[in-house]
């Protein structure tokens, strides 16, 4: 068998380190073929680099890493909003017409600083699971300093309620992150009493 000569093109035979016209060294051509494989080699990691780099990019774009917090989830104890639900109460009142008000209080033991975008929504139940009624209140409004529980979901309504138990949903933006429900002791309603 032969093999081509490089820089002459004249046909050797295949164990020849040089070339008889020209003296071409076969053997620095397989050095250089060495450092062109390591010079691939390298190249090829610096186009793995910049493809980690793209795909990193790519990826910090679409989770909105570092971002805003449009998309954290209620997983995210920073923005929790942890309560106990303390009692429901209710009292009645006359004013030409009897009207009755059923209200939860509740212990806050954690609740975001920035409580911009939170809104509670009280919701009360019967025994068959209907809705009595609801409130939707601004975190703001109900939340404040104190050791004391705090009272909220205010509601009012002219036809004697039986309430079962209540759900406090947190919501924020629009969207419920968490809830709490309770069962209402009936004893400490004045108005069934």
């Amino acid at each position: 068998m032969t093999k081509n000569c490089r820089k002459c093109g004249a046909q050797v035979s295949d164990d020849a380190k040089f070339c008889p016209d020209c003296g071409y060294d076969f053997t620095s051509f397989s050095k250089k073929e060495n450092s062109n494989g390591k010079f691939n080699f390298s190249m090829l990691f610096v186009i793995l680099i910049i493809a980690i780099l793209i795909i990193g990019s790519i990826w910090i774009v679409t989770s909105d890493f570092g971002g805003d917090d449009k998309n954290k989830t209620q997983n995210d104890d920073v923005d929790r909003v942890i309560l106990t639900i303390t009692d429901v109460n209710g009292y009645s009142g006359t004013s030409g017409k009897t009207s009755y008000t059923i209200y939860t209080e509740a212990l806050f033991d954690r609740v975001p600083s920035d409580m911009k975008g939170y809104n509670v929504k009280t919701t009360y139940y019967d025994k068959n699971n209907t809705v009595i009624g609801s409130e939707i209140e601004s975190l703001a409004h109900i939340y404040y300093e104190s050791n004391y529980a705090l009272s909220f979901g205010h509601y009012t309504t002219y036809r004697m309620p039986n309430p079962d138990h209540v759900v406090v949903e947190i919501i924020k933006d629009g969207k419920t992150i968490d809830n709490y429900t309770s069962q209402i002791d009936q004893g400490k309603i004045k108005f069934l009493n």
